[in-house]
């Protein structure tokens, strides 16, 4: 068996949302209600949705190139990583969102620097 790693060569964020913290865990709750989870890199927490390759003949090509495209990206200020957020009050109160440092993984820091490029 042959197996290829083939990482993104282009992200293309195609709606971007700044938000607090908590905010952003409240978001990751209530929009992916399975998925529990955010990522942090270069000082970025961040949360995001791919356009599916099924979606399109288009994006299906430009998936195998290397080029991925997110539909939607919020993200938030966090300097220093921390493994969760702990929600204090609302409707979520006392639930907990893990945090993935993804810092080891280009993409999510290309897209943490990035970010603070533009100041959105």
């Amino acid at each position: 068996m042959d197996i290829k790693y083939a990482e993104t060569k282009q992200l293309n964020v195609h709606h971007l949302y700044k938000m607090s913290e908590n905010d952003l865990a409240k978001e990751c709750l209530s929009r992916y209600q399975g998925q529990k989870q955010l990522f942090w890199s270069e000082g970025i927490l961040f949360l995001f949705e791919q356009v599916s390759p099924i979606m399109g003949d288009e994006i299906a090509a430009d998936y195998i190139k290397g080029n991925e495209h997110w539909h939607e990206a919020y993200y938030a200020e966090l300097p220093k990583y921390k493994e969760y957020i702990e929600l204090e009050e609302g409707d979520f109160k006392g639930a907990k969102v893990r945090i993935i440092n993804a810092s080891t993984y280009s993409p999510h820091n290309e897209f943490s620097k990035w970010v603070k490029t533009i100041k959105k």
